[in-house]
């Protein structure tokens, strides 16, 4: 029997996402997103496709997922599309997640110099080939691309997210960024807004999204039927549930004080070092504790020391006392929107 419920996920209203990104949307970091904002769409890293082929251990263990992370979209990548089908059939053979998406929009060389992610958008018609192969191993299970606005025209979206749709997609969703785009470059809603009307199928919007009021700028500026978090997302569980209550007309809860923030993000250190181990746990949580604390007086302080440590005893302990400190707890917003992990 089925897993998968008989709405499907891109139905969902408010409909708020949380973007793959590599080492953040991960088996730690879902579950803690989960536990904040439940209805949320949660998506895996991006997973390479052959990885999977071959039963890479590492690989496999990044679209490992529990029940409790459902509504839950597995995101693969590659140039291959026989690949891709057979990718596909094997991640709904194991695990039959919410989703199955076709990453169009990583913009990293590596990856998109052969023809994956951005760079199979200069390939519609390999595009297709790839979606229609997924489709065709999906029993069922939605499938969707990621793509951005294109690699140098704006329009060029249209014309791949076109032959994807007829091949078998059911959901777009557009990064308002070009290819060479790098985060600072602001994203172009403006663009986003003249392509999701030619698109036959529901589109959803990625691209700056850093408040609760962000979100609903977007949906009625662009017409998307909601909305993608990206970088804003990280060491913020808070902002996907804000989100979805302003976007429902609800009172949008309370920006969370530092106890909250360091709480949880001891939490999310912890289950990082369980399922990574210590020496990678510790270190990959750095830049995401960043995020955590950011916006008190005392936030970079207490950052320089975090950086400073190695075991995950010594970076709880400088947590704790950043959440039960009383002096310098004025929270100060923060514009500074720092370069993060790259997003699928």
């Amino acid at each position: 029997m089925s897993n998968v419920p008989e709405q499907a996920w891109f139905d969902r209203r408010p409909l708020v996402a949380l973007a793959p990104m590599e080492a953040v949307t991960d088996i730690a970091y879902r579950p803690v997103v989960r536990s904040i904002a439940p209805e949320a769409i949660l998506y895996t890293e991006f997973t390479p496709a052959r990885g999977l082929i071959h039963q890479a251990k590492r690989v496999w263990q990044m679209v490992e997922f529990s029940e409790m992370e459902r509504p839950l979209v597995v995101q693969i990548y590659d140039n291959d599309a026989p690949s891709l089908g057979d990718a596909a059939g094997l991640i709904v053979k194991h695990h039959r997640p919410d989703g199955l998406d076709l990453n169009m929009g990583c913009p990293v060389r590596k990856v998109a110099n052969r023809g994956a992610g951005c760079g199979m958008m200069a390939f519609p018609e390999n595009a297709a080939d790839s979606v229609r192969r997924i489709v065709d191993q999906a029993d069922g299970v939605p499938v969707s691309i990621k793509t951005r606005l294109g690699i140098k025209d704006k329009q060029q979206v249209i014309e791949v997210a076109q032959a994807c749709v007829e091949a078998g997609a059911q959901q777009v969703t557009i990064h308002a960024r070009l290819k060479a785009d790098r985060p600072r470059v602001p994203a172009d809603w403006d663009a986003l807004a003249r392509v999701v009307p030619e698109i036959n199928a529901p589109v959803m919007g990625n691209g700056d999204i850093w408040s609760e009021e962000d979100a609903v700028r977007m949906i009625d500026q662009t017409g998307v039927i909601g909305v993608m978090i990206a970088r804003g997302g990280i060491g913020n569980p808070w902002l996907l549930k804000r989100c979805q209550q302003a976007l429902s007309g609800q009172t949008v809860d309370a920006l969370p004080d530092r106890e909250e923030r360091a709480r949880v993000a001891i939490a999310h250190l912890q289950a990082n070092v369980e399922t990574k181990g210590e020496r990678r746990g510790v270190l990959e949580m750095r830049k995401v504790i960043r995020n955590y604390i950011k916006g008190f007086r005392d936030s970079k302080a207490t950052w320089m020391k975090i950086i400073e440590t190695e075991t995950e005893l010594e970076t709880a302990a400088i947590l704790e006392a950043f959440g039960k400190r009383t002096d310098s707890g004025t929270y100060v917003e923060s514009d500074d929107h720092d370069s993060a992990p790259t997003a699928g």
